[in-house]
This record gives C-alpha cells, structure tokens and sequence, in this order.
C-alpha cells in the first residue's frame, strides 16, 4: 500500500485538539467513540468542495450503463481539487446525463453526474499533510462524507489515531472514529519539537 501513496509529507505537523493533548488521549482510552472539531483535529485539512470535477485513471475500465456503474481498477487514483483517493477499485454511480441537477461533479468517462464512489482496497485518502487509509471506503458525493472502515489509520505528520471505522463530514471538517466491542481506538501524538512553529504541510501529488 505505501507504494501506492501520492503524498509527500515535511516536518512534524502539531495537532490541537479542544481538550488538549491530554484530555484527548484520556477520552480515547475511556470512550469508544471519538469525536473531533475543525479546526482542532486532523480532520480540517479535509474540509473540501464536493463539486469540483472529478478525474480519475486505472488501468481498466468497465462501464455497466443498465446500472448507472462505472467500474475502474488496478492502481486507480480519483482526484478532486486538492483531495485525492487511491485503491484497487473504485466503483463510481452516476446519474444520466439527462437526470443530472446541476449540483454534482461529472467523471471524465463520458458518464453523468457522481453521486456515490465505492472504494476497495488499499485505500488512502489525503488532502495536503492529512491522510486517512483503510479497507475499505464510501464518498457519498453528493452529502460530502467520507466513511472508511478495516485497519483506518489517521494522520497529520507524525501523528496518528487508529481504529475500526472512520466517518468525516468534508462540508465542516468535523470526524469521528468510532470504536466497537472488540477494537477500542487508540492514539499517538507527537509534541512540537518547537515552541511557537507553525505546522507546514505539503500538497497530495497530482493524477
């Protein structure tokens, strides 16, 4: 999967959250669902426009019309503004050209309007210094959510927090990880090696 990964990444970025450092780690041990603000966790860099135009390569393309399905797949990268996704597999359902509203990005395939895209394996998301992996993954195009589940890793910089599933609203920026009965989530953070640094980050490689 580290193959795969578009993102270049400099310096330690330094994650704030409304509770502090402290507060956080205490709320992951203790709860099995995590829920972080804006500007104040590593989900605000995924704060994103949901209608820019979408572009997406792989190596093969099956398009099933009698569905509203396209399937791409193998090393297939999707890109929108400065947010990319790459997997194994993207299965992306659009509207007809003729239902489209006006409001949804078309793909570059000759479909309509996306409404939803189905991600699978070795999928990895990111948007400048922040990127989120896992299993499997859901863009609902049109609501702006993103949910990820199996093995979900977040980041910024250099750190991290792990758990079973993963739900991001790219409208507010705001996320949750969500623990379950057998997989609690967990955390690691690095403190600034610099008082007073303004955390950098770098852009997502392009398509």
């Amino acid at each position: 999967m580290l193959g795969h990964m578009i993102c270049e990444f400099e310096e330690t970025q330094v994650l704030k959250t409304t509770l502090g450092i402290g507060g956080l780690v205490l709320a992951m041990c203790f709860g099995a669902q995590v829920a972080l603000a804006q500007e104040d966790s590593p989900f605000g860099g995924f704060k994103h426009d949901n209608t820019a135009p979408i572009d997406i390569t792989s190596d093969a393309l099956e398009v099933r019309q009698s569905e509203n399905l396209a399937i791409f797949s193998g090393n297939v990268i999707a890109g929108q503004g400065t947010m990319r996704l790459t997997a194994e597999r993207l299965d992306v359902y659009y509207k007809q050209r003729g239902d489209n509203e006006g409001t949804q990005p078309a793909s570059d395939d000759g479909t309509g309007a996306i409404e939803k895209i189905d991600a699978f394996g070795s999928v990895f998301l990111c948007n400048g210094s922040e990127t989120a992996q896992g299993n499997t993954g859901t863009y609902d195009v049109k609501s702006g959510t993103v949910s990820m589940r199996g093995d979900v890793v977040l980041t910024q910089g250099s750190n991290a927090i792990l758990g079973p599933i993963l739900q991001i609203d790219l409208n507010t920026g705001v996320g949750q990880v969500i623990g379950t009965d057998t997989e609690r989530v967990r955390s690691r953070f690095t403190p600034s090696t610099a008082e007073g640094a303004e955390p950098q980050s770098a852009p997502c490689g392009g398509t």
